[in-house]
């Protein structure tokens, strides 16, 4: 049996910035993930062609400035010379087949009518719809806006706490607005990973937590054991309540009170010259069978293209690329590369801080367990290492 001091589940961002804020304090790291590379929403798969690589996000697309708890992550790894901008292209809207501007989906004097309202409607205790549709208007909030935030965590959004689906952060002066990485995102995660002090066991899900002798001990699906002081899972709610129901059933029936929602994602690569599609940021489509579609075009290549779809569950790979060669207006034979991911997000509703808040009250009653993710302050990657960063200072407070 591995004897180490903490024990992380999850190698999504959430459990690799907890890995990273325990090793820099000495701690002997222990992360395990199921996947075979770590990463989470962090997948930046690389495609090669001859001499030719690119790679494609499958998950998160974008970091920005005000993330400073990353950014200072991404400064301790030694790595903040691999960040590089994004190409100014549009966030796009696609009716009737046709792509336009978003302000083509808006209805002006409505808007004009409604935008006083910013200046004193308070997001706290209110729905993403009760709020925002008195912003922009219920017109332009139902027929192009609610698609827009339904995009960012790839599900209906209507009833979304309106203080967590946009956050206004401090940012910093010397760091460029919005960008991201030589080598995509999963190159920090991966990065992260690397850093001394962090033992990095991928490919077997953690199967059973239990305790012996004052350690936690977590078996995985190949039949290691891994035992440790402190207990971090950074996992979906779901999991995460599998897990804790034998050290603390309380904690894991509170856990299956939280939704969440399966991402199924389908990205493509094709060649530069088979596309006439102008460069854009993303598309959204309002009702339509996929949330999103986010493109590489903010990081331009000389020979390639890629395309992110978000799609709703349940569909079929034929109604999927279906739909994929009639948006890009290719056919099947032009995609050189596809790759599937499958996420799983929260679906936050108003309250959800009171869920957070008795979270923490019962973590505070359980010896040294602690837990990370994209459901506590918000679903943002900033919030994820936010997260981590409280939950680190906690377990050095209880050491």
């Amino acid at each position: 049996m591995a004897q180490k001091e903490v024990v992380i589940i999850g190698g999504g961002i959430s459990g690799l910035s907890m890995a990273f804020y325990c090793s820099q304090a000495g701690m002997k790291t222990t992360l395990i993930e199921k996947e075979n590379a770590v990463g989470g929403s962090f997948f930046s798969p690389q495609f090669s062609s001859n001499s030719d690589k690119f790679w494609l996000e499958m998950g998160a697309h974008t970091c920005y400035s005000s993330y400073q708890n990353l950014l200072g992550i991404v400064e301790g790894c030694g790595i903040a010379d691999t960040i590089i901008p994004r190409a100014k292209v549009p966030f796009t809207l696609l009716k009737n087949g046709k792509v336009s501007s978003i302000m083509s989906g808006l209805n002006i004097f409505e808007l004009l009518r409604s935008a006083p309202n910013l200046f004193f409607l308070k997001k706290e205790n209110m729905s993403v719809r009760a709020y925002y549709s008195k912003i922009v208007g219920e017109n332009n909030y139902r027929n192009t806006v609610s698609h827009f935030f339904n995009a960012v965590p790839s599900q209906p959004t209507d009833d979304f706490p309106a203080d967590m689906m946009f956050k206004s952060r401090e940012k910093r002066k010397d760091v460029l607005k919005n960008y991201t990485f030589k080598n995509g995102l999963q190159s920090v995660a991966l990065t992260i990973a690397a850093q001394k002090g962090i033992e990095v066991h991928t490919g077997s899900p953690a199967q059973s937590v239990s305790t012996s002798g004052g350690k936690y001990v977590v078996k995985t699906a190949d039949g290691q054991e891994y035992a440790g002081d402190a207990l971090v899972i950074a996992l979906p709610s779901a999991p995460a309540a599998r897990l804790v129901h034998d050290i603390n059933p309380g904690l894991a029936d509170h856990f299956t009170k939280l939704r969440y929602a399966d991402v199924d994602s389908v990205g493509v690569v094709i060649r530069k010259s088979n596309v006439s599609l102008k460069p854009v940021a993303a598309i959204i489509s309002p009702n339509d069978i996929f949330f999103s579609m986010v493109s590489r075009d903010t990081v331009p290549d000389d020979n390639f293209r890629g395309f992110a779809f978000h799609f709703r569950p349940g569909l079929d790979d034929n109604a999927k690329f279906k739909r994929i060669t009639e948006v890009l207006g290719v056919s099947l034979s032009k995609i050189e590369h596809t790759i599937t991911k499958k996420n799983v997000v929260p679906s936050l509703r108003v309250g959800h801080k009171d869920w957070a808040s008795k979270t923490d009250q019962m973590l505070g009653n359980v010896r040294n367990l602690y837990m990370t993710g994209n459901y506590y302050g918000g679903m943002a990657i900033e919030d994820c290492v936010s997260r981590s960063r409280e939950e680190f200072d906690r377990m050095k407070i209880s050491r």
